[in-house]
């Protein structure tokens, strides 16, 4: 029986190293992998990171942060796609947390809960609206952080879903 339940630990890994990573959430994949230490991804990204020359610097690992993210338990697969993600948490205004998460808690569980894509076209999943029209008059959000709030979600949407969801 303890065969078994390191046989299914085992392919349960590989099943994961194999992933491509459009295939993996990669939100979930931080919180049940990296969280524990490191805490929510744009917080660590906001405190550890820096961009030099374009490109993500750690604080540690200063000269090769893929090797850092590598020997932190990332598959190869993963490495690049959690590196983008870092590196868009760093770089966008975090107006998500600061004006949104108070009410709909992080970006990746609103994301999976109430959005979706139609014709290219980031929507509520419930009332089928352009994110675009109804952020024009919710939240109190001035004009010109409408877009960025719509990129944080369709970027998100792009981290946390797989093809054709």
């Amino acid at each position: 029986m303890k065969n078994l339940g390191v046989l299914m630990v085992l392919l349960v890994s590989a099943s994961l190293s194999s992933a491509a990573p459009a295939e993996v959430d990669l939100h979930d994949y931080w919180d049940q992998r990296c969280s524990y230490c490191h805490g929510h991804s744009s917080e660590f990204a906001r405190r550890f990171l820096r961009v030099d020359q374009g490109r993500l610097r750690g604080v540690h690992r200063r000269d090769d942060l893929d090797v850092f993210l590598r020997n932190h338990y990332l598959t190869e697969q993963l490495v690049a796609p959690v590196r983008a993600m870092l590196m868009a948490q760093l770089t966008t205004k975090p107006l998500f947390g600061e004006k949104c998460a108070g009410c709909h808690g992080t970006a990746a569980a609103f994301v999976r809960q109430s959005l979706g894509v139609v014709n290219g076209v980031l929507v509520g999943t419930a009332s089928g609206i352009k994110v675009v029209d109804y952020l024009a008059s919710h939240g109190r959000l001035e004009s010109h952080d409408v877009p960025i709030i719509v990129d944080t979600l369709r970027r998100v949407r792009d981290e946390v879903t797989s093809p054709g969801k």
